[in-house]
């Protein structure tokens, strides 16, 4: 939901100005953000939800597991199937594979994962010389390519597990669009260095400046140029709800609990005691994947993963940008784009002033005669448009007032902006209102019950709004107060919890462990979380390098680059990441 360090940098040059308000904003960043809200906008990729939205809900919670992970979105995914099948892989189907619950407080994958913009999209030359300058070059290359590597791994994962048509996923032309000279002209420059000291990885990024190609897009003359970059989009609910249950009917040791909030955890010398509405369980390993929420059971992280509410919409596109238009690729025939590209809006002279754009697939040719593998609906070219919270007029004061809430509401004047800006940004293209032909603003077919009484034909569609803004909806996301994620076991000083020991798993007579699985690491309490808003580029790869450190195993697979040292979670760490400090030092 959008680049952090840009984001970062933006709200700190808010801080002198906005002084009188900040007090109050210190404190609330300061709050537990408790547990997630049951009354939230209703996010359009949830809809229709995964026949296992509510899974597990009135089924008897265990008495005890080897493993809690909290929450079921992403990173809770790639923990549980890491998890699964790397120890069946190292240690067959024996007695002693570990059991897993998954806890999720609202329905499963509900939180930012099923509210975001779809972007698989490395935010990377805008960020590397930042990166460069805080942990030096190598580990800046290092964090670039273990961003770009999700590009592959997610898309790897869609096909190797059938879900390419589910999931949508699928390599787009991404590009960032700008309307500033200045600003154009210093990410061209970072471009160039980043090519030149990453000429690999350089060779996926190009500058564009020819209006004609600009028009060919279908953008405003307003844009004098783009940066075309490495992307890919996903139907994330999709994606992880469709993994889940596969993972559910494959491993009887895997069981997920949604709308069970955990609201406590102790420990003692042979255990943690998760507590939940519904009961307790006791465990061995705590892996927290609550991302924005991690703070309400983790003491010591309040203000090092601070909640903050964004937007995003459904939108109709124009029917100017759903007919064929000419190729950019020489040769190419003439067609609508709708799902091909993906953009990032810069307007002004700012790089904290963005907007995003992605779409999913079109309603599919009814006449063509292809087998379909399809578990969901067939979208409608919907344009999934995010951001906002840049808009002019009070844009410091509305960014400031969304860092630290929880609140799912939705702010007026944000929902007023993404609702005009997109035609804005590809007049005079954007043509009538309308969208597709099976998706018009007409009244929806019906069918006959069988008592006579007529419902929708198509109740996915026929629930959102009429026109061009189909729903609109907010989603928290977790800002690290040094911009990078934190993942691996976490301290005792910052859960304010003791350890369990080791040597209590089993007992002094048979040496037979209390808990089934005798493979997993020392007990202990880990953590995935804090992600800023770019959880697709990192949250996958977090959470499988977490899994392994569980399970006591490196990661053998060459394929899969290394956890960079800068993203675990330390107690010198935390103590240095003090959002203010940061805000305050980028401000002057």
């Amino acid at each position: 939901m959008g680049a952090i360090i840009s984001t970062v940098s933006f709200v700190a040059t808010t801080v002198k100005t906005l002084y009188g308000d900040y007090e109050s904003f210190s404190a609330r960043i300061a709050l537990s953000p408790g547990i997630p809200q049951t009354k939230a906008t209703c996010s359009f990729w949830m809809h229709p939800p995964s026949p296992n939205a509510r899974y597990g809900e009135d089924t008897p919670l265990p008495t005890e597991t080897d493993i809690v992970i909290i929450g079921s979105g992403i990173t809770g995914a790639s923990i549980a199937k890491t998890l699964l099948e790397h120890h069946y892989k190292l240690h067959g189907q024996d007695a002693g594979k570990p059991r897993i619950v998954m806890l999720e407080a609202r329905d499963l994958c509900s939180g930012a994962t099923g509210r975001n913009g779809g972007h698989i999209s490395p935010n990377i030359y805008n960020e590397y010389i930042q990166l460069k300058q805080a942990h030096g070059m190598d580990m800046a290359l290092q964090i670039m390519r273990f961003r770009l590597a999700h590009i592959g791994t997610l898309l790897s994962i869609a096909k190797a597990e059938g879900l390419l048509e589910d999931s949508q996923a699928r390599i787009v032309e991404e590009y960032d669009a700008f309307m500033d000279e200045g600003l154009f002209s210093r990410c061209k420059d970072a471009v160039e260095t980043f090519a030149t000291e990453a000429p690999i990885e350089g060779k996926g990024f190009r500058t564009i400046e020819d209006s004609s190609f600009i028009e060919q897009l279908q953008l405003s003359s307003s844009f004098i140029g783009l940066i075309s970059k490495p992307g890919a989009a996903i139907h994330p609910y999709r994606f992880i709800t469709s993994i889940l249950s596969k993972l559910l009917s494959q491993h009887s040791n895997f069981q997920i609990f949604t709308n069970t909030p955990c609201t406590d955890i102790v420990s003692s010398s042979e255990c943690y005691t998760v507590t939940t509405p519904r009961g307790q369980i006791k465990a061995q390993h705590i892996v927290h994947a609550t991302n924005a929420w991690s703070s309400h059971l983790i003491p010591g992280m309040r203000k090092k993963i601070v909640p903050t509410r964004l937007h995003m919409s459904a939108q109709r596109p124009g029917k100017g940008l759903t007919a064929p238009v000419p190729s950019t690729t020489p040769g190419g025939e003439a067609r609508s784009w709708v799902s091909e590209r993906a953009f990032v809006f810069l307007p002004g002279s700012h790089d904290w002033a963005f907007d995003y754009l992605t779409q999913l697939l079109p309603p599919p040719d009814v006449t063509a005669n292809t087998e379909s593998t399809r578990n969901f609906p067939p979208t409608q070219g919907e344009f999934m448009f995010g951001g906002g919270a840049t808009l002019a007029g009070r844009s410091d004061a509305l960014l400031m007032e969304n860092i630290g809430r929880t609140d799912e509401s939705a702010d007026f004047e944000i929902e007023a902006y993404l609702s005009g800006a997109l035609e804005r940004y590809f007049r005079p293209h954007w043509g009538a209102e309308g969208g597709f032909t099976l998706d018009s603003d007409t009244e929806p077919p019906t069918t006959l019950n069988e008592d006579g009484s007529e419902q929708p034909s198509d109740p996915v569609n026929s629930k959102w709004n009429k026109g061009r803004v189909k729903a609109l909806w907010t989603g928290i996301m977790g800002l690290s107060a040094d911009a990078l994620p934190w993942v691996g076991r976490i301290p005792s000083s910052i859960s304010e919890r003791s350890q369990p020991n080791p040597a209590a798993q089993y007992s002094d007579v048979s040496s037979e462990p209390k808990f089934r699985a005798r493979s997993l690491t020392a007990p202990g309490e880990w953590i995935c979380a804090g992600f800023s808003g770019e959880g697709m580029v990192h949250a996958w790869l977090c959470g499988r390098a977490v899994a392994h450190m569980v399970l006591g195993e490196p990661d053998e697979d060459r394929h899969t680059p290394v956890l960079p040292s800068s993203f675990l979670i330390t107690e010198q760490r935390c103590r240095k990441a003090k959002l203010e400090n940061m805000l305050t030092q980028l401000s002057s």
